[in-house]
């Protein structure tokens, strides 16, 4: 298995950006799980499942085909043979992603396939319970957090209407694996810091537990 560093926080406090040029300077496998998430939500709104009910979502994944891959440097989904990238951001699945990803066998499935890619490449993964659940024992944890007013500006600007204290809720509170700060994360608050610091805070993190660029 390649090393993998483990990033979590709440939605908007930067760590997609910071787990990106991370995986840039170290040379490893950027990987989003929120994304995963984000594909299967939108998947599920297509074939008119019903969200609201945890036995529909199961119901459906058990009959679902996921796919998750790295190559060339890039992580690949695909879900029943189609990519949903495009979709992931739709004001519909923004509403709608909490209430699947909450449930159970979704995140079996899911963490499956992200333990998986740890096979394939050093990785960089990021989301709200890698440090706890999927790579426990991943010598770097890093928990990235910010203020829930910074992290709500920043979401309008991205033009995107997710109600920060509500996800934060919904996230924290879930019983499969609720977002959390693993004992041994590192945390980095990011309300006031540039990418740039923010990245600096966290590549000294992983000098400091011996983990090496790629050759």
């Amino acid at each position: 298995m390649y090393p993998v560093i483990a990033i979590d926080g709440p939605a908007a406090s930067g760590k997609s950006t910071v787990a990106k040029e991370i995986a840039a300077q170290l040379g490893y496998t950027y990987v989003n799980t929120g994304v995963m998430y984000r594909a299967v939500t939108w998947w599920m709104l297509e074939k008119g499942v019903n969200i609201l009910e945890p036995a529909a979502v199961e119901a459906a994944i058990k009959q679902a085909k996921t796919e998750c891959w790295v190559k060339d440097g890039e992580t690949f989904f695909r879900i029943d043979g189609v990519d949903p990238l495009p979709h992931v951001r739709d004001g519909r699945v923004n509403d709608a992603v909490s209430k699947v990803a909450s449930v159970p066998l979704v995140r079996q499935i899911l963490v499956a396939a992200q333990q998986a890619l740890a096979a394939q490449a050093p990785l960089v993964m990021e989301g709200r319970d890698i440090g706890t659940v999927v790579f426990p024992k991943s010598p770097c944890k890093l928990f990235i957090d910010a203020d829930p007013a910074v992290r709500e500006a920043r979401r309008n600007k991205q033009g995107e209407a997710d109600v920060i204290a509500k996800r934060d809720k919904e996230d924290r509170a879930r019983a499969a694996s609720p977002l959390a700060r693993a004992e041994d994360a590192f945390l980095i608050d990011s309300s006031y810091l540039g990418v740039a610091e923010v990245v600096g805070q966290a590549i000294e993190q992983v000098k400091r537990v011996g983990m090496k660029p790629v050759k």
